[in-house]
Parts: C-alpha cells; structure tokens; sequence
C-alpha cells in the first residue's frame, strides 16, 4: 500500500467517525454542502429518459434545493425522478454520464437520509439502498465515498479495486477530493 492508498482508507474512516459524531440533520447539512456543486450537472442535461416524466431535471434540482432549505417537497417524486436518472445514464458506457448518473444517485440517497425513510423508485430499480456503494460502514461515509470519485470526474470504483487497476482510476485524484471534503465539512 502506497501513502495516498492508506490516507483514502483513513480520511474515510475519520470521515465516518466525524459523522457518527453528528446528529441526522447536521450529517445532512454537511453532505449537501459537498454535494451542491454537483446539482447543476443534474439540472442542465435534457437527455429523455423516461416517456412520461412527472418531473423534469431542473424542476428535480430545485425541489432538491427547497428541500435543503427546509421546505416541504414530493421527495418521493424528486427520489423516484433522481434514480430513474441514475440509472438511465449509468447503462450508458460513456464515462461522462455515468458520472452524471453518480451525481444523481448521490442527490437520491442524500434525500432519502433527508427524509428518513425509504422513497419510492422507479419500477426499473429494485431496491435504492444498492444505489450507491456500499464500501463504507454507514451511509454517510458511502455517499462522501462516491462523491470524492463524482467530484474528480471519474467513474467510481471502490479504493481498494483502485489499487489492483491502477491504470483505470485515478487513486490521488480522489483522495484529493476527499481530502477536501474532510477539510471543508471539518473546520
């Protein structure tokens, strides 16, 4: 194991016992201040997914947004609407819109802790937990987890894979990520 290799492991453990720490609201404040930046790669596709939406993306994001200040939202809409999405463009094999489709999938399970219970999905998902990996011990440390691999542009794979396909992910670049997050939701 390399230092970057070991310091992943280890922001990732600090971070989940930074959100232990936290009572529910606070853990959602912090993620959506991690996730905010990604919302405008949600909000601006206009790719059709689905034949009849009830929503459309903008219209998503600014529930998404509402929510986060408080106000009272179809979440189970704005969640059915965000994993349809995810998983629409994440069949795609272009690199890009998979990770348009981790930003949506982070934004469905950041509602969904919001929330406090399960929201519904599109019948095409058969369960929401398995939207997002599941290579950290809580929820809160798998949604900072795929979001240090969003927010540098690549598709996400667990560290550890990282470390045995080098050539397909770019480790540094993810625990730089990470590293920032920590630092920002941490001071």
């Amino acid at each position: 194991m390399t230092e970057t290799d070991t310091e992943y492991s280890e922001l990732l453990q600090a971070l989940d016992e930074f959100g232990g720490s936290l009572g529910p609201h606070e853990q959602v404040s912090c993620l959506y201040r991690l996730l905010a930046p990604l919302l405008g790669r949600v909000e601006g596709e206009d790719m059709e997914f689905s034949d009849e939406p009830v929503l459309s993306n903008p219209e998503a994001v600014r529930g998404l947004r509402r929510a986060a200040a408080g106000e009272s939202v179809d979440a189970d809409a704005i969640h059915e609407h965000l994993t349809a999405m995810g998983l629409v463009y994440s069949e795609d094999q272009d690199p890009d819109l998979h990770v348009i489709s981790q930003s949506a999938y982070a934004a469905a399970a950041w509602l969904r802790l919001l929330a406090g219970r399960k929201l519904r999905t599109d019948d095409q998902s058969e369960d929401d937990e398995d939207l997002i990996p599941a290579f950290a011990p809580s929820t809160f440390t798998q949604i900072i987890d795929l979001l240090a691999w969003t927010r540098s542009d690549q598709v996400y794979i667990s560290w550890e894979d990282a470390l045995t396909y080098p050539d397909l992910r770019d480790l540094q670049a993810a625990t730089r990520e990470l590293r920032a997050m920590y630092a920002e939701i941490t001071t």
